[in-house]
């Protein structure tokens, strides 16, 4: 284990929170413009949105290859390469006119996300024990706490004075400030780095293995289920409040200030589960008992005939289905670690890959019938939380004995 001062733990965890805000907010930031983009080149709903998905996707196919790269070239250059990669990336966006160019830029964007995704949990890995790998976990997630409850406020006001182009050229500015940040404070903390990459198939087999794996699958389907409700939700959320509920661009991103606040709610409570050392996948099971009280909400929603209520009980289903997301999150990637042990670079990629996976086929499905938002919102949340509910109670009790 790579021993760390306090001072540079207190560092390293500001740094990898500010680039889990910077990676989240790059995409929150922009949301409350997706109807104004639609406008802006006269496309459809399903095609703007592609610059989700595609981002998505990216990160998908990063992971797979982001852990490994930093136990060959080390934790610290993968880092520094990736917001670099990010950040050239954002400033590419902000010029250029084609909505085609723009869907191939965020996949490369989120080339540099991917390292973001994998790589601090490594850094956590190398250098604290399974417990402090938990609280730190969930600092890391503060960034996506803190990312909508700002980035999309501030990129309404952004694409309302300066237009949502301005969005793209914050975030690279961004980019570069916590690059300089990141080069100054972050240490190397693999003390034994890979001499050389192995064969393509040794690759392809230890993922087929970690595939067959019982434990790995359900895992994956519980923390796959809970990020597809939430992408549902992301995808198709602009369309239905502003466009069909006539939210402004601006009202509507005060939305996600809830959403943060309902993220920092679970995360309080899974740190508090975490200290009294309930078990994790105990923990795990809080997170996936209120994803479906959220989305049992949502659905009552559907059976209501008054606007008013039928929008505070979707958000109210909305904000369950997050601080959700906060307890499942952290806690079945630590135990994924924990039981692949010398495997977890590999088991945390290919995990994160399926569930960047899942959450790029909600938003495209969720959009399938862009005239009626609300009903693919019911529809396709419902469909991931039972996913992630019935993979949960067939396999807690084996869980808890890996």
């Amino acid at each position: 284990m790579f021993i760390l001062t306090k001072l540079q733990k207190r560092h390293i965890l500001i740094a990898m929170t500010a680039l889990m805000l910077l990676t989240a907010s790059s995409t929150d930031i922009y949301v409350p413009s997706l109807p104004q983009m639609v406008k802006d080149f006269d496309t459809i709903p399903a095609i703007v949105n592609l610059t989700l998905s595609s981002y998505n996707l990216g990160i998908a196919f990063g992971v797979l290859f982001a852990g490994e790269l930093s136990n060959r070239y080390g934790r610290r250059n993968t880092i520094l390469y990736g917001v670099a990669c990010f950040t050239v990336a954002s400033f590419l966006i902000a010029v250029m006119p084609s909505i085609h160019a723009i869907i191939l830029l965020r996949l490369i964007q989120s080339l540099g996300t991917a390292v973001v995704v994998i790589v601090p949990r490594l850094i956590l890995k190398d250098s604290m024990d399974a417990r402090e790998q938990i609280r730190g976990n969930g600092i890391l997630l503060m960034g996506l706490m803190i990312s909508p409850a700002l980035a999309p406020v501030l990129g309404a006001y952004i694409a309302e004075y300066f237009g949502w182009r301005s969005c793209f050229t914050f975030s690279g500015v961004f980019g570069v400030l916590l690059w300089i940040y990141c080069w100054k404070t972050t240490p190397e903390t693999n003390l034994t780095p890979l001499t050389n990459f192995a064969g393509l198939g040794n690759y392809l087999q230890t993922y087929f293995n970690i595939l067959r794996n019982t434990n790995f699958l359900a895992l994956t389907a519980v923390y796959a289920g809970g990020v597809g409700a939430y992408y549902a939700f992301l995808g198709i959320s602009s369309y239905l409040y502003i466009d069909h509920w006539n939210f402004s661009p601006t009202a509507y991103s005060y939305l996600f200030i809830g959403l943060s606040l309902a993220y920092f709610s679970g995360n309080i409570l899974m740190q508090r589960l975490n200290r009294i050392k309930l078990h994790t996948v105990k923990i795990i099971g809080f997170g996936v008992y209120s994803t479906a009280i959220g989305a049992l909400i949502v659905v009552i929603s559907a059976f209501l005939p008054w606007k008013i209520l039928v929008i505070v009980l979707v958000t109210l289903g909305v904000l369950f289905m997050r601080a959700a997301n906060a307890i499942i999150n952290p806690t079945t990637q630590v135990k994924l670690m924990l039981i692949f042990n010398e495997q977890s670079a590999a088991a945390l990629g290919l995990n994160m890959c399926i569930s960047f996976t899942t959450g790029a086929l909600a938003i495209w499905m969720v959009t399938l019938h862009p005239e009626r938002p609300f009903l693919g919102l019911v529809i396709i949340s419902a469909l991931f939380v039972m996913l992630c509910l019935v993979v949960y109670v067939l396999n807690a009790k084996r869980l808890q004995q890996a």
